[in-house]
């Protein structure tokens, strides 16, 4: 374990490295270009409720998806980051309003608005340091989405640009992959047969 945990601080010290060779004007297009894409996926599966997340420095921005989202008359809900591998999860109305900043330097929902219930989630869109092509995720270290998917069986969609995306990842026994992985060009599907109905959540 104390080898895997250096071996995956030192590439979470490359995704720093690497977002900062990609220019602001190039991250815009590639946004762009991914949000058609998750649209269009989570069209398809016929999904009403997502799990989102306000997006770092050095993650995706799906601010124009969730905003069409909730526009639309879909419920989205946000993460609050309790320390640890602990959230609670809040619907929001707005995806620009009654957000505060979180201890983890992200955009968090206020207090004041409903909590979720995770098993109410139809998907969770996920971001990460670098997913494989297998659909391995590594997060930021907390565990914070690998124990909300290990507690509850819900549709997981990793994003991210080409840049993050390895053939193999290190990985820990309690890393959960994510069912598939959309990037600006392609979705990536666990296993090599057809990608699995995020919406089945008897699926194992």
């Amino acid at each position: 374990m104390p080898k895997t945990y250096a071996i995956k601080k030192e590439w979470r010290r490359l995704s720093v490295e690497m977002f900062g060779l990609v220019s602001r004007a190039d991250r815009v297009g590639l946004d762009e270009r991914l949000n058609r894409r998750v649209a269009d996926y989570i069209a398809a599966t016929g999904a009403r409720r997502l799990l989102g997340f306000a997006p770092m420095l050095d993650e995706p921005d799906l601010g124009p998806f969730f905003r069409d989202w909730l526009a639309g008359g879909g419920r989205l809900a946000l993460p609050v980051w309790l320390g640890g591998d602990e959230m609670v999860i809040r619907w929001v109305e707005s995806f620009d309003n009654c957000l505060r900043p979180g201890r983890g330097g992200t955009l968090e929902p206020v207090d004041t608005l409903p909590e979720a219930r995770p098993e109410e989630l139809d998907i969770v869109i996920a971001p990460g340091r670098f997913f494989s092509e297998t659909c391995q995720r590594m997060g930021r270290g907390a565990g914070v989405y690998d124990a909300l998917f290990r507690r509850h069986k819900t549709g997981r969609l990793g994003v991210a640009y080409e840049f993050q995306i390895f053939p193999n990842l290190p990985v820990s026994e309690d890393d959960v992959d994510v069912d598939l992985v959309a990037t600006p060009s392609r979705l990536i599907l666990k296993g090599s047969g057809s990608p699995s109905d995020p919406l089945n959540k008897n699926e194992v």
